[in-house]
């Protein structure tokens, strides 16, 4: 199967990936996604695609599934953080969230991306984006992004290979790198 990956060059493309606690996944995919989801369309958010994550050298924990994200900016994001019908919702989100990383916004182009669901992608987050061969994308941290963490490096998306399995076993300080397999809705 394949699911699309529309980008559009005004956005910002958000990068979150976390793990939710097996006891608290019906209510996050049967009770606050469905809650938020008016809220979060009326601010401009759009899920891409959501994965799983097969494999990371992610230093402070192991995320189970992400998803690619675009809002038309930096201060849509915001907007929604502090809307009062996220903001009665947020501690249980919180709560039922082993491990939740986000508001790493990236700049954005203009393409339309199939991918495989059935294949393996890597996903690295770098600042040497010329030493990797094959990108699909190649999106630089926003200067407006809530998080600046990634500050000065690049978020690269290709197939799976190799090369890539090498970086998987290297420092995340200078190659964070995800396995992930897409899936074919945004969950």
């Amino acid at each position: 199967m394949t699911a699309e990956l529309n980008l559009t060059a005004d956005a910002r493309i958000e990068f979150g990936f976390g793990t939710v606690k097996t006891d608290k996944q019906d209510w996050m995919y049967g009770v606050y996604f469905p809650y938020m989801a008016p809220t979060m369309a009326e601010h401009g958010l759009a899920i891409l695609a959501g994965f799983g994550v097969i494999a990371t050298n992610f230093a402070a924990g192991a995320p189970q599934t992400g998803s690619f994200a675009s809002w038309p900016s930096a201060a849509h994001r915001a907007a929604l953080h502090s809307d009062p019908r996220f903001l009665a919702v947020q501690p249980d989100r919180d709560a039922a969230m082993d491990l939740l990383s986000g508001g790493h916004l990236f700049q954005s182009m203009d393409d339309l991306i199939a991918l495989n669901t059935d294949k393996d992608y890597a996903v690295i987050i770098a600042k040497h984006e010329a030493d990797i061969t094959d990108p699909i994308f190649v999106l630089p941290l926003a200067e407006d992004s809530p998080e600046q963490v990634f500050a000065g490096k690049s978020i690269i998306l290709r197939p799976w290979s190799d090369a890539d399995e090498l970086l998987l076993g290297g420092a995340p300080t200078e190659a964070l790198v995800f396995r992930v397999r897409f899936s074919p809705s945004a969950r």
